[in-house]
């Protein structure tokens, strides 16, 4: 047995992580201390009301409401933020910045916020920011992307980050359900709590984005500056509309660097059906990476729920630990080197798109389309024309395939097809995964 190092930590937050936290910590910590050597000694837990009733394996004399009874005990060496929010939360981490004390942090919203500051705050103090629990989940993506791949040109991550989002878009792909019907489901119900936290508009996504973009490319970006949208507008037809065209629709995000730039937006996207990520479905999240030296990588796992989070927590403690004991040098390893690499705006982003126009069913509709598309400098790769009489009996469709095409050209054109007389609504279109 290794000879044993203690680790002793404060957990902020008794939530739904905290609580799944403290219960996983107790499980395993024997086997961690048997494994690595490292002691985990829970020392005190930060809560908002010490008179809530607690789960009966929670020990009650560790709860506190007064932030000072952690900053007062010399023994803590990291303190978990699992309370969520910017303030007080904030308030409190600077006070325990000061004080020199290492900071896990699974707090989305105040790092997707704030992360250059604190950033800057735990350099000054020479102390540790592991920011990776905040991604959601456990899939470990910027300590594979830090140090893993340190010696590989990362040249474009694409990521499903929204757990519930893939999962409900599973379902309506494998079981030709709307999405009415997918958010019924009860164990989307379970897995997600309440109907509030679903990832509709895209803006949990952006917030990971956000966060990764800063801690493994070192890119300053707020998450309210991201391009993003949700699943909120995805329909059964979408669907079945991919599956024709050979495609699956999955919430990716996407970020791409190339010499001059990187590029960073969150969409609902035709992903091509024999594509590795088609193959994760339910609450997984998944990155896949392309690199220089080895080519196409990818990690995925679980995108959901606090066993998940705890395993990056309970290993980012024995990180700690080690590098508490480690010379200060090892410490810098962990710092944010920050890029001041431009990000491209969405507009001039160059991809692959498939768009469909909702069309009056009469002849010389398919070649209006094509030349406006055609005068807007845009090379179609297929155009294809469907009328369903029994449902539509004087609608049809014209689906367009275009393989790359500047994003500012295409929007341009399709409000320009848009003001034509021959359409019967507005236009849909999504971006297609190329490699």
């Amino acid at each position: 047995m290794p000879k044993v190092k203690k680790v002793n930590f404060a957990l902020l937050g008794l939530g739904k992580l905290g609580t799944g936290f403290y219960k996983v910590w107790d499980q395993k910590r024997d086997a961690i201390k048997k494994e690595t050597g490292f002691e985990l000694n829970l020392k005190k837990i930060l809560v908002k009301n010490i008179h809530f009733k607690r789960p009966g394996f929670i020990d009650l004399d560790l709860l506190t409401t007064n932030i000072d009874d952690i900053l007062d005990e010399p023994s803590i060496d990291v303190v978990i933020d699992a309370i969520g929010g910017i303030e007080p939360v904030f308030s409190i981490l600077k006070k325990v910045i000061d004080r020199g004390i290492h900071i896990i942090s699974a707090n989305r919203t105040l790092l997707a916020s704030k992360m250059h500051t604190i950033s800057q705050l735990v350099q000054e103090k020479n102390i540790l920011l592991l920011p990776e629990t905040s991604m959601g989940g456990g899939v470990p993506i910027i300590s594979t992307l830090r140090h893993d791949l340190v010696a590989n040109n990362v040249r474009a991550v694409v990521g499903i980050l929204s757990g519930t989002s893939n999962y409900i878009l599973s379902q309506m792909t494998e079981k030709r359900i709307t999405l009415k019907t997918a958010l019924k489901s009860a164990n989307l119900m379970q897995m997600a709590e309440s109907l509030s936290v679903i990832d509709y508009e895209g803006t949990d996504a952006a917030q990971k984005v956000a966060i990764l973009a800063a801690g493994a490319f070192g890119l300053r970006i707020n998450y309210l500056d991201i391009p993003a949208s949700g699943i909120s507008d995805i329909s059964l037809f979408d669907i079945q509309c991919a599956d024709e065209f050979g495609y699956e629709i999955k919430p990716l995000a996407i970020l791409k660097q190339s010499t001059d730039f990187f590029e960073i937006h969150i969409h609902p996207t035709f992903v091509p059906k024999g594509h590795p990520i088609t193959l994760i479905k339910g609450d997984q999240n998944v990155y896949f990476i392309q690199t220089d030296l080895i080519g196409e990588y990818m990690i995925y796992g679980r995108g959901i729920g606090a066993e998940a989070a705890s395993s990056l927590l309970i290993r980012d403690l024995v990180a700690a630990g080690n590098l508490t004991r480690a010379h200060l040098s090892r410490r810098r390893e962990y710092r944010i080197n920050w890029n001041q690499k431009p990000i491209l705006p969405i507009e001039d982003i160059v991809s692959a798109y498939y768009i469909r126009f909702p069309c009056i069913d009469e002849p010389g509709v398919v070649g209006k389309i094509t030349t406006a598309l055609g005068d807007a400098d845009i090379n179609l790769a297929s155009a294809h024309a469907e009328v369903d009489k029994k449902v539509h009996p004087d609608l049809g469709y014209v689906h367009i395939l275009i393989d790359s095409a500047p994003e500012h050209a295409v929007i341009n054109a399709i409000r320009t097809i848009e003001q034509l007389k021959i359409l019967k609504g507005r236009a849909k279109y999504f971006r297609i995964l190329r490699s």
